[in-house]
């Protein structure tokens, strides 16, 4: 470790130790995601009661307990139907490739992906259909 002024020592909780910080220090969930603390100073540690939305789930990420966006689906068919990730629903006729979905984290080393939907007329001009779904893998 290193040694810092007692001035700018963190907290310590359940065995780990936080980083303090003036304006905002180190801060994490309790088991459950049932509380959010905040390290403001030399063993002052501060809790109060949070959740994760109900879009959100209590998991662990790259080693950190937190609320992450929970798993979702969009769904894409017909003459052209959409329901996005929210659950909203869209219906129309426009005759272009759109991107359904893609990776939010281009910078990363993470496998990256991309879905396009491309939608054409069938029969008229006045209607068109989903005619092809393209899943794209990138590394």
């Amino acid at each position: 470790g290193v040694c810092v002024p007692h001035a700018e020592c963190g907290c310590s909780f359940e065995g780990r130790y936080y980083r303090s910080g003036q304006t905002a220090g180190e801060s994490f969930w309790t088991d459950g995601c049932s509380q959010r603390c905040e390290c403001h100073a030399p063993n002052d540690l501060r809790c109060s009661a949070e959740s994760c939305t109900p879009a959100q789930q209590c998991s662990i990420r790259d080693g950190q307990l937190g609320c992450y966006d929970a798993m979702s689906t969009c769904t894409v068919w017909g003459d052209p139907h959409y329901i996005t990730f929210d659950g909203a629903v869209a219906h129309f006729q426009g005759t272009c490739s759109y991107i359904i979905t893609e990776s939010t984290n281009h910078g990363t080393n993470e496998t990256q992906f991309q879905v396009i939907a491309t939608n054409n007329h069938r029969g008229n001009n006045r209607v068109s259909f989903v005619s092809s779904l393209s899943p794209a893998l990138s590394p």
